[in-house]
């Protein structure tokens, strides 16, 4: 679980919400006084929730939502204030709010307090701050939602701001900004912010310091803080969405009597009135260096505001053509001429008054030195869509799509259904909450036409990411190299084109769109679980339709597996460019297909290479065809073999760029898995491939391989044969070789290890693995109920007591079912050997800090989380999918490791607990030493490299 956070807006960051939804309510039976007003949404007819939305005296407004079946209760509140309402001179306030509500209130002052009730009760908790809100969200087992709506309603009534976590909480959120020091989003948005017109509020520093969060004279920062919150905390600005299996009058009185305290100041937000550019300083050339090795072109437009238009949707109608991949787009021309690997575009950012509009483009190392090629394709393009006009059929087409994702929807995490849709409600009419995402029913070419207008050059904020770019200065908070230029018409006299390039048109009809949604019946022999249907010399295929997802959808799953994946880096290396090569040859036909609901993806596994087709089952079929005579004949050219070969050196290359805990933590998945390698030795080897030996590589594996399939969901039995068939034409004949077995490293007990690794980065790192004492059901069980303990407390006591860092967490972390937990330190200010000695007293400590309510608060816990039922087709597909990896075939691993789990005693598991975590420990101590440079003592055999650890060593094997 990541801790509260800034969410940063903007093409940088990639932040999109998805906004699932739908439902009609029942009008309420209670008259209650505090309740102004009801409305019932318009929801899905595939959504069998209840929803009411209630108006309370207040100003707040509440979603409802009743699902009499659900395992898991949730409740989100999002805020209409984020960083973009920050007091000038406190940047980070409205951040460091958003930390400081989840340290005690009134009625529950433990800081510890909201944590513990919601991990002891099977739940997770998190918030984020945007450029316009702020969103808190949790989840818990379904029968504690009334006690933990309790605490959480507390925040926005009688907070504490408790002086003493005042001021240790400023130390996590200067974490947190040193962490993202190294991240190119993070520096790209440094960057954007100084140039940007410093009138515009997004122009501020979000994060936050210690200098910014500084007390000063006359102005201390509790003040500040008080006086921020009694300002825009006010309950108009809020809303709520509270989802639970209690009916809908239940539902609203446990939210009424609590939600009506807060407190209204009829807060209303101010509008922006200054553009986010200067228009004086555009058309402007930003060029930056990044971090990593990422080569980026992206091209800003701001628009006016479109929110409020959310039934035509003008800016999702120009981000659907201008970033398509199919034949005649950007990309495709972009990528026959070497110059772009990938391209996105869409709404990046929207404010009160304005939107942002971005086209974002991977470069080649040729579109580097060509970049203004890129802009003239680009502009050319936009002038093809001015003369062309909006097309009501292509809207129509977009609505379609829409429509049909809105028919069918189908169920998620409640988690993350609720904050979505607390977020936006603000956008929403009361009874387009649930609808409003999927909403394109009014069809507007006057709006799509004055967006185009916009894209002109001499509106255009372009922005140059690569490792050699020349720059002038460098940035105040992150100290990014960057240059700024305003361009005068000579200079963007090159991004017009003589003539407009034959290759771009606009897209054709989509051919993918499902034409047949009917629901099959349920065959008389439909098994209760997947059955195999087909077994040949080369082929298994399991089948079974679906009984509780009644969806006009499927997911069909192809393993092959071949001996040549996974016993040597150079194999790896090439099954990775391989697969990539295979997505980037099939992608102008496979991405209309995607618009369509229909998903494909091809990847490198662990035995060999697995495709997958999900979405509509109407055309999967004819996808697979396709798809299957492309890597019959892939015909992959040179230029495309460099392009996607250099992209995937970059993206290895980018690692450096990672957050430093994730980084530590590919090193110990490095450490503990055969199979795995590191970043330098597969992009040797991926230098030394050329395009003969992949062609080679590709033939041996094919050669050799064998499919086991999968088909879950709307097909007919006849869909087993029509697959086997395809298969048959990819798959030789006669008997496959056997595959090598998948390997773990096996510890001994006593055994001690540490792996000091070079993460580039001032913050110490340490992760300690430690691992169960077998792989059976109850080392499991022990396992994960060891880290289901350790998780609040872990927490509470290094983070918030603490402060040894931003990165805290204690996490249960199985490799292929071999058990094992983590703790996962990410620490500022703090060396190695610090944490380690926190860490191993916080161990120390546990047996005491578990008695015995708490341990069968957070068994039950446990044992809800493992149960907790598949919402969604695609949930399930992949329980059997991974269940058939395991060889696991009688589809019930689930029950045997809950009744483990059930079957445990608090004597039993201190007993495990005491000898297998304290005493004869398993251990893998993951050390990035940071600026302070040392290690943690004790006897442990130090290593520098994964392979050191795994040569001769014992392993358990997986077959």
């Amino acid at each position: 679980m990541s801790d509260p956070s800034v969410r940063l807006p903007g093409a940088w960051l990639r932040y999109v919400f998805a906004l699932a939804v739908t439902a009609v309510a029942a009008a309420s039976s209670l008259a209650a006084d505090p309740v102004e007003s009801v409305t019932s949404p318009v929801q899905s007819p595939n959504d069998d929730y209840a929803y009411r939305l209630v108006t309370l005296d207040n100003g707040l407004q509440a979603l409802l939502v009743s699902d009499p079946d659900t395992r898991k209760a949730a409740a989100s509140l999002d805020v209409m204030v984020g960083s973009g309402d920050n007091p000038r001179g406190r940047e980070g306030l409205a951040h460091f709010l958003e930390h400081m509500l989840f340290l005690g209130t009134e009625k529950y002052p433990d800081a510890a307090e909201y944590e513990r009730y919601i991990t002891e009760h099977g739940g997770s908790r998190n918030a984020y701050t945007s450029f316009e809100h702020t969103n808190y969200f949790f989840d818990i087992d379904a029968g504690h939602l009334d006690e933990a709506l309790d605490r959480f309603a507390q925040f926005f009534i009688s907070p504490n701001f408790d002086a003493v976590y005042v001021d240790r909480e400023k130390n996590a959120v200067e974490a947190e900004y040193q962490m993202g020091l190294k991240s190119d989003g993070r520096r790209g948005l440094d960057v954007l912010q100084e140039v940007m017109n410093p009138r515009h509020p997004f122009s501020q520093f979000s994060v936050g310091s210690l200098e910014t969060l500084a007390d000063r004279p006359g102005s201390s920062i509790r003040d500040d803080l008080l006086a921020f919150y009694r300002k825009h905390y006010s309950a108009n600005a809020m809303r709520l969405v509270v989802m639970g299996a209690e009916p809908l009058d239940e539902l609203e009185a446990m939210v009424t009597k609590r939600f009506v305290q807060v407190p209204n100041h009829n807060y209303t937000p101010e509008p922006i009135a200054a553009p986010l550019f200067d228009p004086r300083e555009l058309p402007m050339l930003v060029t930056v260096q990044p971090q990593a090795v990422s080569r980026q072109l992206q091209v800003n437009f701001t628009l006016p505001e479109y929110r409020s238009e959310y039934t035509s949707k003008p800016m999702s109608y120009l981000g659907n053509l201008i970033g398509h991949e199919g034949e005649g787009s950007v990309l495709a021309l972009l990528k026959k001429e070497g110059l772009a690997d990938g391209l996105g575009a869409g709404g990046g950012l929207d404010w009160r008054g304005g939107s942002l509009f971005s086209v974002s483009v991977s470069l080649t190392d040729k579109g580097v030195e060509e970049y203004e090629r890129i802009l003239q394709v680009l502009f050319a393009y936009f002038d093809l869509l001015r003369e062309e006009g909006p097309r009501q059929w292509l809207f129509e087409e977009q609505a379609q799509l829409a429509q049909l994702s809105f028919r069918f929807r189908e169920q998620g995490a409640p988690i993350g259904y609720v904050s979505s849709l607390s977020s936006g409600m603000h956008d929403y009419a009361p009874r387009d909450v649930l609808a409003g995402p999927y909403l394109m029913q009014d069809y507007r070419p006057d709006l799509i036409s004055a967006a185009l207008a916009a894209l002109r050059p001499e509106q255009a904020q372009i922005v140059l990411t690569a490792p050699d770019v020349p720059t002038d200065r460098r940035s105040e908070k992150y100290d990014v190299p960057y240059s700024v230029k305003t361009l005068t018409e000579e200079d963007i006299a090159g991004w017009l084109a003589d003539e407009r390039p034959d290759e771009l048109h606009l897209p054709d009809p989509n051919a993918f769109i499902a034409e047949d949604v009917a629901l099959l019946p349920l065959a008389d022999e439909n098994p209760e679980l997947p059955e195999v249907r087909h077994e040949a010399e080369r082929q298994r295929i399991w089948y079974r339709q679906s009984e509780e997802f009644r969806v006009p959808r499927g997911a069909l799953y192809i393993n092959f597996r071949s001996p040549a994946v996974g016993e040597s880096a150079a194999q790896t290396a090439a099954a990775v460019l391989y697969t990539n090569l295979l997505s980037d040859r099939v992608n102008t036909f496979t991405y209309p297909a995607t618009l369509a609901g229909l998903n494909f993806s091809i990847y490198k596994h662990a035995q060999g290479i697995s495709m997958r087709i999900s979405g509509y089952n109407d055309k999967q079929l004819t996808l697979l065809k396709r798809l299957l005579g492309v890597i019959a004949e892939p015909a992959f050219t040179q230029d495309r073999f460099d392009n996607v070969r250099a992209d995937l050196v970059r993206s290895l290359e980018n690692a450096v760029a990672k957050r430093p805990s994730s980084q530590v933590l590919d090193d110990l998945r490095e450490a503990l898995q055969y199979g795995e390698y590191g970043e330098t030795v597969l992009i040797n080897e991926l230098q030394a491939l050329d395009l003969k030996g992949l062609t080679a590589y590709a033939d041996a594996f094919w050669r050799d391989a064998k499919a086991e399939a999968l088909l879950y969901g709307n097909y007919p039995a006849s869909a087993v044969g029509e697959l086997s068939d395809l298969l048959a034409g990819q798959l030789p004949e006669g008997e496959a070789p056997g595959l090598p077995p998948l390997r773990v490293l096996k510890l001994a007990a006593d055994e001690s290890i540490r792996f000091v690794t070079d993460v580039p980065h001032a913050d110490a790192v340490v992760a300690w693995y430690l691992q169960g004492a077998g792989d059976a059901v109850e080392d499991r069980a022990a396992t994960s109920l060891t880290a289901q303990t350790m998780r609040s407390g872990f927490f509470q006591q290094l983070r918030t007591e603490q402060q040894l860092g931003y990165v805290v967490s204690a996490f249960s972390w199985p490799q292929h079912d071999v058990p094992g937990l983590v703790m996962l330190v990410q620490a500022p200010g703090h060396s190695s050997a610090h944490v380690a000695d926190a860490m191993q007293t916080f161990m120390e400590k546990l047996p005491e800090e578990v008695d015995e309510p708490a341990f069968l608060r957070h068994r039950q816990a446990l044992v809800n989380d493992i149960m907790e039922p598949d919402k969604n087709l695609l949930e399930r597909a992949e329980y059997y999918w991974q269940s058939i990896a395991r060889n696991q075939v009688s589809f019930d691993r689930r029950q045997r490791l809950a009744e483990a789990v059930e079957g445990m005693s608090r004597e039993a598991w201190l007993d495990y607990y005491r000898e297998h975590f304290l005493e004869s420990r398993r251990s893998l101590l993951v050390v990035a030493p940071g600026e302070q440079g040392d290690t943690p003592d004790g006897p442990a055999r130090e290593l520098n490299a994964a392979d050191a650890i795994k040569t001769d060593h014992a392993v358990y094997t997986i077959e």
